[in-house]
């Protein structure tokens, strides 16, 4: 149910986009339904197996952050780096638009 909420939520954002630029929107969608799917799976594992894990090196033993929540941390970023992406394919509103005008003047000024 999720899933198909997320995707809904996806294509929505798409439909705002620009049609030369609905492409890449779609390539980018595609890639966030996939680390959405892979962050699933790595939440599982770090509700199952915890945060941290030993590690032996020699005859020493470590306690280290889990590779599921190293990875989980880095795909967060990731998902939220090609989310903004996808946003920013749409048009920027008229107020937007605006203010960045407003900005423009200042600056120059």
């Amino acid at each position: 149910m999720a899933r198909r909420k997320k995707i809904a939520e996806l294509e929505a954002i798409l439909e705002k986009i620009p049609d030369d630029k609905k492409y890449i929107g779609r390539k980018i969608i595609d890639e966030l339904i996939f680390i959405d799917e892979t962050l699933v799976t790595l939440k599982r594992k770090i509700r199952e197996n915890g945060t941290e894990e030993e590690f032996k090196q020699g005859v020493q033993h470590f306690t280290r952050e889990s590779t599921a929540l190293t990875s989980y941390n880095k795909t967060v970023q990731r998902y939220g780096a090609l989310y903004k992406q996808l946003t920013d394919l749409m048009p920027k509103s008229q107020e937007a638009e605006k203010s960045n005008a407003v900005y423009d003047f200042l600056k120059e000024g």
